[in-house]
């Protein structure tokens, strides 16, 4: 039986950047989070992954990096196959961004320094080229009259757009959202979407896990909807929000509608 994802990906034109198939993943505990997930992601692609809390959602996005590790199947990510070898996860790690639900930034970092690190530390770049880049990037993400200050000088959704920016200072193919709006004020929200939305227009791949609704409508190019561990549909946004195909997914928008 072809899975939702595997039907759906033949459709959409465009380089794979990451395929994933058959992952599954156990907790030392004895927890199966994550049971024969299937999905392809093509260059370009918004891919928004939605779902209850404990649908596995979080687990599968954190494995494209190597954030988490997997038992079964295989995931390959902008033509590199995960394994054990730490050359692998650092190859990916340097092509893949993430953002995270907390900002992780340095605290006693400035936010240009905060950007600058990673760029200087693991790509080796001049440290002039990457600050000049980093001006840039923040003020793309409308936030370069804070070059200077510190994290904790900032509002949360300030502070989420310069996790974005430094995560486009490493220049990566792909970017990884993994619920970046959760944990900010709701009229901080929309700031930080606003930066997702013109990173789509350009047209940078993105896997984005929220519960978001209005965003996924708007930029997702298909939506997937997690649940037990599984992929229960993948759509485009008109009709996973229309006409669900299965009846846990009408359950679930039945819920946060």
């Amino acid at each position: 039986m072809t899975s939702p994802a595997a039907a759906t990906s033949t459709t959409i034109a465009g380089a794979v950047m990451i395929e994933a198939q058959g992952v599954e993943k156990w907790y030392g505990n004895g927890y199966h989070a994550l049971r024969g997930v299937d999905l392809t992601v093509h260059q370009g692609e918004v891919v928004v992954i939605m779902g209850p809390s404990g649908s596995g959602k979080s687990t599968f996005l954190r494995t494209f990096n190597g954030l988490e590790e997997f038992q079964h199947g295989t995931i390959t990510v902008d033509g590199i196959t995960l394994g054990d070898d730490l050359r692998q996860i650092d190859a990916i790690r340097r092509e893949v961004g993430m953002v995270f639900q907390q900002f992780n930034l340095f605290p006693h970092l400035t936010v240009l320094e905060n950007l600058t690190l990673a760029p200087i530390k693991v790509r080796q770049r001049p440290q002039h080229q990457v600050e000049s880049q980093a001006l840039e990037l923040l003020e793309r993400v409308g936030i370069h009259e804070q070059a200077h200050k510190y994290p904790g000088q900032l509002s949360g959704g300030q502070q989420q757009r310069v996790a974005i920016a430094r995560s486009l200072c490493m220049e990566p193919r792909i970017m990884l959202f993994d619920e970046p709006t959760s944990a900010l004020d709701p009229e901080m929200v929309q700031e930080v979407l606003e930066v997702m939305r013109e990173l789509a227009k350009e047209g940078m791949t993105m896997v984005v896990v929220t519960h978001e609704v209005k965003f996924a409508r708007q930029v997702a190019s298909r939506v997937v909807l997690m649940a037990e561990g599984r992929v229960v549909e993948v759509a485009p946004p008109d009709q996973f929000f229309s006409n669900p195909q299965h009846e846990r997914s009408k359950q679930f928008l039945g819920q946060i509608a």
